[in-house]
This record gives C-alpha cells, sequence and structure tokens, in this order.
C-alpha cells in the first residue's frame, strides 16, 4: 500500500501547520477539539492513511524521552492489604511486570491500595488528578468478578485479568482455555484416561467460563464410561470431594492449590492415590505439574496497554475494549507422573503341541 497523501498535505489543505495535523491525528489536548475535528474531516476526504511504521516509530520515541523519568503510572489493588499482597505471587508478579515496562518507558509506578484507611475509588481519583497522573492500571480482584466504581473520565485506564467486568476496559490476560487444553493434553499423554476437573473460579466470570468450556470440549470426544462431571467451586468440601472421588475414580485430578490440600486432608496421597495438575502453580505446591500464567508478561502487556491510550490521548471507557492473550507455558512436577503400565501377566505353561506346518506366505491378495 502507498502513502500518497502526505501530512503537509493535509495540512496546506486546512490551513494549519504539520505540528498541528499531528496533534489532531493523535487526539491530542494541546489542540482544540473544533480544530481536530476540522483537520481529521479534510484528511479523510483527501484519503490520508498513516503509515504503521513511522506511527509505530513516533509512539516508542515519544515514550522513551528521558524527560518523562519524572512521571508516574498508578496501579490501584483492589481488595488486598499490603499484608495480604505480600503472600500473593499471582499480583506480586503484574506488578513487577507492569514496574518493568514502565521503567523502560520512562515512568515510575505507584502503587494505591483502596484497602487502606480513608482510600476509596473516588479518593484515588482526586490523588491522581491532583498530582496530573494520568495513566492507571487496575489490577484483578483475587476474589473472583468484581466491579470497581472508578471514574474514568480524562484517565487511560486498563486492567489485566477478567475479573473487573465494570467499567469495560482494555486488558491483559492469560489464555485459560490454552491453559486447560494444555493441561488435559498433558493428562492423556502420560497415560491417565479418567480426568476429573474441581473448579475453584466462581460462576459467572469468563476464566471459568474458558476453564470449563475446554474440559467440555475434551470430554466431548471420549467414551461416556469415561466422562467425569465437574465439581463446582460451591460444591467444594472435603465430604463431597471425598464422595466425589469414591464415585467417580479419577485417575488425575486437574484443580488448584486449595484443592490439592484438600485431597490431603481426605487421606488421599499424590501421586499414588491420584494424579494431579495444577490450574495455576504459583499457587502451593509450586513444584506441581500444572499451568504457568506468566503473571509477570500479563503485568507487561496491561501496563503498554496504558502507554498506547496515553500515546494516543485516548481517555474515558473505550467503546471497543480489547482483549490481549499472554501464552501460558504447561511446567513439569512430580505431582503427574507417567502412569505406569500394567505389569505383564506371566505365561501360563502347558505341554508343547506337536508344531504343525505353516503354509507358505503368498503375499497379501484382494
Amino acid at each position: 500500500m502507498s502513502y500518497q497523501v502526505s501530512m503537509r498535505d493535509v495540512a496546506r489543505a486546512a490551513g494549519v501547520s504539520v505540528s498541528a495535523v499531528s496533534l489532531a491525528l493523535r487526539n491530542s489536548p494541546k489542540i482544540s477539539a473544533d480544530r481536530r475535528d476540522a483537520v481529521l474531516k479534510i484528511a479523510e476526504e483527501l484519503g490520508y492513511r498513516r503509515d504503521p511504521r513511522i506511527t509505530e516509530l513516533m509512539e516508542h520515541l515519544r515514550t522513551a524521552r528521558p524527560q518523562r523519568a519524572s512521571s508516574t503510572i498508578a496501579m490501584i489493588i483492589p481488595e488486598l492489604t499490603r499484608e495480604q499482597l505480600a503472600h500473593y505471587p499471582p499480583i506480586q508478579g503484574l506488578i513487577e511486570g507492569a514496574r518493568e515496562i514502565a521503567a523502560v518507558a520512562g515512568f515510575g509506578l505507584d502503587v494505591f491500595h483502596l484497602t487502606d484507611p480513608g482510600m476509596s475509588p473516588r479518593r484515588v481519583r482526586q490523588i491522581l488528578l491532583a498530582r496530573g497522573v494520568k495513566g492507571v492500571l487496575i489490577a484483578p480482584c483475587a476474589s473472583g468478578v468484581a466491579r470497581i466504581n472508578f471514574d474514568c473520565t480524562g484517565l487511560c485506564v486498563a486492567t489485566a485479568g477478567y475479573s473487573i467486568i465494570e467499567p469495560r476496559l482494555h486488558r491483559a490476560c492469560p489464555d485459560y482455555l490454552q491453559m486447560m487444553d494444555e493441561l488435559i493434553a498433558d493428562c492423556t499423554e502420560r497415560g491417565y484416561h479418567r480426568v476429573g476437573l474441581v473448579m475453584t473460579y466462581g460462576e459467572g466470570g469468563i476464566g471459568q467460563k474458558l476453564f470449563t468450556s475446554s474440559f467440555l470440549y475434551w470430554q466431548s470426544k471420549i467414551s461416556s464410561a469415561e466422562r467425569i462431571p465437574v465439581l463446582p467451586k460451591v460444591q467444594i468440601t472435603p465430604e463431597n470431594l471425598r464422595r466425589w472421588f469414591d464415585r467417580y475414580r479419577p485417575e488425575a485430578i486437574i484443580s488448584a492449590g486449595s484443592v490439592f490440600a484438600t485431597l490431603q486432608e481426605i487421606g488421599l496421597r499424590v501421586p499414588r492415590d491420584v494424579a494431579f495438575a495444577s490450574i495455576d502453580v504459583s499457587q502451593s505446591p509450586t513444584d506441581a505439574a500444572g499451568a504457568d500464567h506468566r503473571y509477570n508478561l500479563v503485568g507487561r502487556e496491561a501496563l503498554k496497554q496504558v502507554l498506547t491510550m496515553l500515546n494516543l490521548n485516548l481517555t474515558g471507557v473505550p467503546e471497543s475494549p480489547k482483549v490481549v492473550l499472554v501464552d501460558s507455558h504447561r511446567r513439569e512436577g512430580y505431582t503427574l507422573p507417567t502412569k505406569q503400565a500394567a505389569a505383564p501377566l506371566k505365561p501360563v505353561r502347558r505341554a508343547r503341541a506337536a508344531k504343525k506346518p505353516e503354509p507358505a506366505f503368498r503375499g497379501f491378495v484382494d
């Protein structure tokens, strides 16, 4: 594709400078709304198209400027206290990844806990506006699906994970569908045919739907005799888990670390009595086989969403929120060994019969 109409052509037709055209195309507040709309209309009439390679380069140059070193992006932690965060690896990983990308772009990262005394979404917004902070990253809620009453007007806001369902924001997420596909493949390739899922995610969340959809699709492809009903979160108790296990006898269980602990509580030995694949290896036991959500990379990608909005001056709740999926990594561990094949039966000794002559092989015919 050729780019025959230049910014200089648009500037000449609109009677403005090239820099004014650049500001209008980037939706910058440094140009009035009326002039911006007029320039954009003329650009459209002339058939102006941005060269994506130049746009990408300019965004990189703008975010790499040294004078931005004192700028700050805010990260809001909705539920966890500072003490709880110290023992919650998923959000620790998100913060670490976000801080790495912020530093590369010349920004600092300030963390705000809504659990701090006197803190609220409204109070955080007041602080950010007073400090001139425009970029905001909202961490997911540890408890699951949630809404946060945060006014995004005039701010560049994104989130990580699926838990924040309102406001509807750009987000970066682990690829849950891919994770479950890989966990099931890992179990079956190691010889386990009866695989059970104990779903610790609450109903209604996208993560729960994606995990369960992958599992149910796999079940539709196997014998009905080997299908084991999913044990949902609301039914997870030591008694129900024992009853479910005794009735369906899974050879391997896919679930979270909390269920691993319950399996031990009810007297089941992993992997001797049942194999186990962790739905998230950031949870104990961290040496289990399972899926690595790569929270650090999720945090990096979520922060990039904020940077893109800052560069293009796109504020508020987006009309069409997008989701960036981060590939998970399957990780081996002691909880999912290759299933041992049954010992071959010893041959029964019988009296030797007279050997009959075999016909000569004539090849395969018809």
